[in-house]
């Protein structure tokens, strides 16, 4: 063999062995020291008000248990002294069931009850909190959750001149952005064994909600979108309604007591589950914002595809509890005589009033023969369904944008503020995802905080490789701006590097982070 042979041999062992240990290097910093013992803090100036006041932005801390890196950020929020606390969601993780988020939820909790003694914390749901007794439980644990609606913080006192903002909070689980524009999925006339019938034919991954909500003199005012008179204002009284699957996997389930087209991510369904992993499941009872104190949830009836079966549900509303009823059999066959599902919610976050609606998931269902009285008998509503066109006062998804629905149910500056601030206080969103960014800008909002990106997670130097965001790879992580028609001229967009991970318990040029934002005075930590 020639000299110059193994040279070249000698040279790429070498190169081979140097790209292995850049290999383990990288996987140690990934999966062990980023993700598991660093945490950064991050700050941010917005200089929105005149008063001093501090923020602390948390997103995405998908908690899978009590770690270091969460202790970490326990201390170091608290070092920060802020006057409030807010979390664009994804706080849990673990499964799509509330026995696989069991784990994350109690450490999720535990966290959000030692950042309460920090200071007030204000949140919306990401995608991680669509359970009801999740809401509920991390709600009790003292995360203050905004549904589509503003709030009032840091409001000036007597002795203040000018002070206060707006603190607008979206949830991902209700509602829509105007960009970028899609075409609204909606329910549509379908032909059953030769007879009209209302549903979804067709598969779709997304919740499809079918509303009873019919307009009201205002609804079409921006003021409007805020009115739950009407069919939200009925409380205790009963549904039925005919339902059939085409599909092993597809889900169907009716609701009572909705807040959905306000915006709201709170009702009372009963359901059938599907999807893929999940065929054969019944009929049961899933409550959404809130959870029941007692109950069987479960009606034991398993849907045959193709076969109609009705269903029966009662809500019955007395001070302090409310309670729901189910029954599910053959629309051919004799009406049960005993209540085969019952729940009871006894607490602060039950839903005492609200509409009933239609949904489906994941291949379809079909809809028929509608009827809703109260308890004493009268007939609030009787819709067959069995039309080609729109059945009058139903409404697909919700009113309006989460946005425009925020806006209209904030509330009003107090007269007292109102009188020494001639000029509309600064809006701050709370939004998971970043995409409400550009109509956020149409609108005017100053800023925007948001995460979902995870700021990629896993990084090459200066560059993202996926952020999972309508926005696109640029928007990764840290502040954006968007020409906006406020005084300042633009709005701010933030987006959070976030704590957790998904997919892959990884961080890679991407170390767990949160971030202080003073709105009022530059920083001094």
């Amino acid at each position: 063999m020639k000299p110059l042979d193994r040279g070249r041999r000698r040279g790429l062992r070498r190169a081979l062995w140097f790209l292995a240990a850049l290999a383990v290097l990288a996987a140690v910093d990934g999966f062990l020291i980023e993700p598991r013992l660093l945490m950064v803090r991050r700050h941010l100036n917005l200089d929105l008000i005149a008063d001093p006041y501090r923020l602390v932005h948390l997103s995405d801390l998908h908690v899978r248990g009590e770690t270091p890196a969460l202790r970490k950020l326990v201390a170091g929020v608290a070092r920060a002294k802020p006057d409030l606390i807010v979390i664009t969601g994804d706080l849990v993780s673990g499964g799509d069931t509330l026995a696989l988020q069991h784990p994350s939820l109690r450490a999720a909790a535990a966290t959000i009850r030692q950042l309460r003694r920090v200071a007030p914390v204000v949140g919306v749901q990401g995608h991680s909190e669509f359970l009801g007794p999740v809401v509920s439980y991390l709600g009790d644990a003292g995360i203050d959750w905004l549904f589509n609606e503003g709030r009032y913080f840091g409001l000036p006192t007597d002795d203040q001149t000018d002070g206060g903002f707006l603190l607008l909070g979206l949830t991902q689980q209700v509602g829509r952005d105007l960009f970028p524009p899609r075409p609204l999925d909606r329910f549509a006339p379908l032909k059953v064994d030769g007879q009209t019938v209302w549903g979804r034919a067709t598969s779709s991954e997304k919740n499809l909600y079918f509303h009873y909500d019919p307009p009201t003199s205002g609804l079409a005012a921006a003021s409007g979108l805020a009115d739950n008179g009407g069919p939200l204002s009925w409380s205790g009284y009963e549904l039925t309604c005919e339902v059939r699957i085409d599909e092993e996997q597809a889900e169907v389930g009716i609701g009572v007591h909705s807040r959905y087209p306000l915006g709201e991510d709170r009702m009372l369904r009963l359901r059938r589950p599907g999807g893929r992993f999940t065929r054969n499941a019944p009929f049961l009872i899933l409550p959404h914002g809130t959870a029941g104190t007692a109950g069987q949830f479960n009606t034991g009836v398993i849907p045959e595809v193709g076969r109609w079966y009705r269903l029966r549900l009662r809500t019955e509303v007395e001070p302090g509890v409310v309670v729901l009823r189910a029954r599910v059999w053959p629309s051919e066959e004799p009406e049960p005589t005993e209540w085969q599902a019952w729940f009871e919610d006894r607490t602060s976050r039950r839903v005492e009033a609200g509409t009933v609606g239609l949904w489906t998931r994941d291949g379809g269902g079909a809809f028929r023969n509608l009827e809703v009285r109260s308890t004493s008998g009268a007939l609030l509503l009787s819709e067959g369904l069995a039309t080609s066109r729109r059945p009058a006062g139903w409404r697909d998804g919700t009113r309006s944008t989460r946005l425009a629905m925020a806006l209209a149910r904030s509330p009003q500056l107090p007269a007292r503020v109102a009188a020494k601030t001639p000029r509309h206080l600064p809006r701050v969103l709370l939004s998971h995802v970043p995409s409400v960014a550009p109509e956020a800008a149409q609108r005017g909002i100053e800023v925007v905080l948001s995460g979902h990106t995870h700021g990629g997670q896993v990084r090459l130097p200066g560059l993202a490789l996926v952020t999972r965001s309508s926005l696109g790879t640029h928007y990764d992580r840290g502040l954006f701006h968007f020409a906006s028609p406020n005084a300042q001229g633009w709005t701010r967009l933030y987006i959070n590097p976030g704590v957790g991970t998904s997919l892959l318990p990884v961080r890679f040029l991407c170390p767990p982070s949160y971030t202080v934002i003073e709105l009022g005075r530059r920083l001094k930590l």
